[in-house]
């Protein structure tokens, strides 16, 4: 059964939106589902199961790096087709509804377990560093402006989405000290920095998927001896996920330069993300606790036997 147009709408700003982590658009994924289940016509289980796996395959393409919208789309597809055997297409209508809830509740739930296990690696005093727009990393420094009045904030533009802009808005009413820098000023911030905290769209085994940019600045502290914390829920870990696998998302050119009157010799590469070693990561905090590379690689081992 094809798409409704009004699903297909919700996709499409999925699709498009280079403002939201990949924590928020997996629960509008999620969401997707919810919309699509509600207006669904189909008149027996398996057509809505197919219905179902056809927006799955949407969601899942339209925003290939990002592994939580991967592994709820996973999620939701294998539960469902679970409850269709022997059941009528409209218990499967509810039954989606109310997983679809659930799994929402839970990635929020995670993601306050994340700042709760965080403020571990947070001291009065710290000078942090942050790159690329991470509602987790956000929500953290408002909390820590709570409790702390000496942390000073180094915040980067964050490439030509520009994402460090959102972070500043949003952190306006916090009493923190912010400092608002171009992504070519961070070698000369970092020697001033005690930590990094970034979020992440997938952990795999080739590395942390962040906004472009990311592995630079992480380089750049390891110079330095400056810790790198990344703030990522389980829901991001993809063990089939390679480092060579990863779709950098290319975006239109011009955001960086006007075409007009360029040699046609001239390429124009605007990459959305890139991957950074996960040895040279210090810590990963996710809803679980505070975690070394090591245990992240054990933990991506035992995710590809299941």
């Amino acid at each position: 059964m094809a798409i409704t147009p009004d699903v297909m709408r919700l996709i499409d700003e999925i699709r498009d939106d280079r403002t939201h982590g990949a924590g928020e658009l997996a629960r509008r994924a999620a969401s997707v589902f919810k919309a699509a289940a509600g207006g669904s016509q189909a008149d027996d289980a398996p057509q809505f199961l197919s219905e179902m796996s056809e927006v799955g395959q949407e969601l899942m393409s339209a925003r290939p790096s990002m592994a939580p919208i991967r592994n709820t789309v996973s999620r939701l597809l294998a539960l469902i087709s679970e409850r269709a055997i022997a059941r009528d297409v409209g218990s499967l209508h509810q039954f989606t509804i109310v997983r679809v809830d659930e799994i929402i509740s839970e990635s929020l739930q995670a993601a306050a377990q994340i700042i709760l296990h965080a403020q571990e690696v947070i001291a009065d005093g710290d000078r942090i560093m942050t790159h690329s727009y991470s509602s987790t990393v956000v929500a953290l420094l408002k909390e820590a402006s709570s409790h702390y009045k000496s942390i000073g904030v180094i915040i980067t533009r964050s490439g030509a989405g520009r994402t460090g802009e959102q972070i500043v808005r949003e952190m306006a009413d916090c009493e923190l000290s912010i400092t608002f820098v171009d992504d070519t000023a961070v070698g000369l911030y970092i020697p001033t920095v005690t930590k990094v905290l970034l979020g992440a769209d997938a952990v795999c085994a080739g590395g942390v998927v962040n906004g472009v940019g990311s592995y630079q600045l992480v380089v750049m502290a390891a110079r330095y001896q400056v810790p790198v914390y990344i703030l990522a829920d389980t829901m991001k870990f993809d063990a089939n996920l390679g480092g060579e696998e990863v779709d950098i998302e290319d975006r239109d050119g011009v955001e960086l330069i006007d075409p007009a009157g360029l040699s046609q010799a001239v390429s124009i590469r605007n990459p959305h993300f890139d991957i950074t070693p996960l040895e040279l990561i210090t810590r990963v905090v996710t809803e679980r606790g505070v975690m070394a590379p090591a245990d992240v690689i054990a933990s991506l081992s035992e995710q590809s036997v299941i």
